[in-house]
């Protein structure tokens, strides 16, 4: 794939998986383009790890970071067409995990010590695979987020032990 662009070109596929592949390997898909897959309610952006601008995302990878300024801005105006057309076809928009909120929610249970990583939840849907929500790890716990930015669960770990059951 050549490198951004100031306006993004629109591609339309079958599926999720089709569209990844043709964002690893058509000259003629550049980073920052829109991917449009109409059978799975998913709009996408080109990159080399391509991901998923709505809730439903397929194969498409999801981001914990804002794509509007990641990578010196590079996919900023492929975002905003993607979420234009997302809108127009009446599918939801779910914003990159705002890391700094997170480990807010984080230090408000003290029990779930230190934040260390962020894991998409997912589940499958009629279309393919779509975001729940966010489990925001902590050292000693966590807390799930749904895709609205609220604290769904808090929890602390549970020691792993390796005895048989009987």
């Amino acid at each position: 794939m050549s490198s951004a662009n100031a306006e993004p070109n629109i591609h339309h596929f079958d599926n999720t998986t089709e569209a990844y592949n043709a964002a690893q390997c058509r000259d003629d898909i550049r980073d920052g383009d829109v991917l449009v897959i109409e059978t799975e309610k998913v709009i996408g952006i080109a990159w080399t790890w391509p991901f998923a601008l709505t809730e439903s995302f397929g194969e498409l990878h999801v981001t914990t970071v804002n794509p509007r300024t990641y990578q010196d801005g590079i996919f900023a105006a492929g975002v905003d067409r993607g979420e234009q057309l997302a809108r127009e076809m009446g599918w939801r928009i779910v914003p990159a995990l705002d890391v700094s909120m997170a480990r807010a929610f984080l230090t408000s249970y003290p029990k779930c010590g230190e934040p260390i990583g962020f894991k998409v939840l997912s589940r499958k849907s009629e279309t393919g695979r779509e975001r729940i929500g966010w489990l925001v790890a902590g050292t000693t716990g966590y807390i799930e987020l749904d895709t609205y930015g609220h604290v769904r669960f808090a929890n602390e770990w549970s020691p792993l032990t390796n005895e048989k059951v009987h």
